[in-house]
């Protein structure tokens, strides 16, 4: 599921992708879906590793199920090459422990666990603050706001270039969405009624322009996680490591008083898994019950919680659950899900925030192949459109041009700038230094053009 989704992700950069599977049903789909080769073949035999030109490529991707499978396979290629870089899907935390000697042993440049990146992607929101149809980026220092421009009426029956100078505020309406199309906007873009609207700037300026948000910022003090999974084991990990993080420095009286400890409370069915979280995580309380049984989440405090987080291997459970805890008053509320399958559903659902692990560990992925360290901070899912962000290198041929001056590919919008601490909307004037961070919507197809303007260094 992951490989696909990653593949899918690189064709539609235009990248040349050789696909391994030994399933023929997998393959008989893949196959009609993707423009790429895919092989009907066992990926951990050395000579189908020879026969797909491994050895060859730029990278090598291994995301089986089977952690040892991917080992042995980058293992494989490394063997063959020094130049190919190897990335292996793993699931036990052993091996992500690996020092960098013991990695090169195992010819392993990048390990990539699915548990430890969704549990990072929930502590993540947690810390940066928020809600429904909100999205907070760069430690909540920016927000992108998704609203239906009705209920915005300064903004309809005129263009988005009017909008701004009679506002005389910055902030950049990202995407646009009618008829269930989404359009990259120019500021030529007329606004009508029944569009719905992509906003990004700073929280103080959304403020202003479109009013606050109601418990954003919300601390998580009471957090109710469902299901000992391993995400909801990691989550835990997480959680309590962050709050030592915070903590450090300070007295424990002084703590006390300005910010009372962080409550954990796990929901698990299974009474083993249970107590074996709670032996490694001493001080989280595990109430064993099935969630789905009438007034057990009431007995587990849901209705009172800050945060609930449904983390049990059942994506359509865990967005139920999230949906039935925030009718009983909580917080709010995460659903782990596997994939992206009802993403399309997610600002009608009534949760706070969607955590996709495939969309997470593909992320990942990508922002390791990109050559300028283009990494994606948001997907829209009406259609193949990112807003990804990129640092510009020191020796970068870009460091100390004008934006005016950058020849973007078609369909790229600049979205904003961080320069230092200052967080900016940027116009062709903005000038461009080393360690700058700027972001772009983009759609894929367009994100290797600014691989070639961004990733190019000076002589180079």
């Amino acid at each position: 599921m992951i490989g696909v989704q990653i593949a899918r992700e690189l064709i539609a950069e235009k990248r040349d992708v050789v696909l391994i599977e030994k399933d023929p049903e997998t393959v008989k789909v893949v196959a009609n879906e993707l423009d790429c080769m895919v092989l009907l073949e066992d990926g951990s035999r050395p000579e189908v590793l020879r026969k797909a030109g491994a050895a060859k490529a730029d990278w090598f991707l291994a995301l089986t199920g089977s952690d040892e499978v991917n080992i042995v396979a980058c293992g494989l290629v490394a063997a063959e090459s020094r130049a190919v870089r190897t990335v292996a899907r793993v699931e036990n935390t052993f091996y992500s422990s690996l020092s960098a000697i013991q990695k090169k042993a195992f010819g392993l440049d990048v390990i990539v666990n699915p548990v430890t990146a969704a549990a990072d992607a929930v502590v993540s929101i947690v810390e940066e603050g928020f809600a429904e149809d909100v999205i907070p980026l760069h430690d909540g220092r920016l927000q992108m706001r998704y609203l239906s421009a009705s209920g915005i009426p300064s903004f309809v029956g005129r263009t988005l270039r009017d909008t701004r100078a009679a506002v005389d505020k910055e902030f950049l309406v990202a995407a646009a969405i009618r008829g269930g199309v989404l359009n990259i906007p120019s500021g030529e873009y007329w606004v009508e009624p029944e569009d719905f609207l992509y906003i990004l700037g700073t929280p103080d300026v959304l403020d202003e322009v479109l009013g606050p948000i109601a418990g954003i910022q919300q601390s998580a003090r009471k957090v109710l996680i469902i299901g000992a999974t391993r995400i909801g084991e990691r989550l835990v990990e997480r959680l309590r490591e962050r709050e030592r993080q915070r903590s450090k420095g300070l007295g424990a009286f002084f703590r006390s008083i300005v910010r009372p400890a962080r409550h954990i409370t796990v929901l698990e069915t299974d009474r083993d898994a249970g107590k074996r979280l709670s032996r490694t995580y001493q001080g989280t309380e595990v109430i064993t019950g099935d969630s789905s049984e009438e007034g057990i989440l009431e007995k587990s405090g849901a209705g009172k919680a800050d945060l609930v987080v449904c983390a049990t291997e059942s994506q359509t459970f865990n967005i139920l659950t999230a949906q039935l805890v925030k009718t009983l008053g909580a917080g709010k509320s995460v659903a782990i899900a596997l994939n992206d399958r009802y993403k399309s559903l997610s600002a009608n659902l009534g949760i706070d925030a969607m955590v996709s692990v495939k969309s997470v560990v593909a992320a990942t992925v990508l922002a390791l192949i990109r050559r300028a360290h283009i990494r994606t901070i948001h997907a829209f899912f009406e259609d193949d459109v990112e807003i990804v962000e990129l640092a510009v290198a020191n020796e970068s041929s870009v460091a100390g041009k004008r934006l005016k001056n950058i020849t973007l590919p078609k369909d790229v919008l600049l979205g904003f700038a961080l320069q230092g601490e200052n967080v900016v909307v940027p116009t062709g004037n903005t000038v461009l230094a080393g360690g700058d961070v700027v972001a772009f919507i983009v759609r894929k197809g367009s994100i290797a053009g600014l691989e070639r303007i961004f990733g190019e260094m000076h002589g180079g």
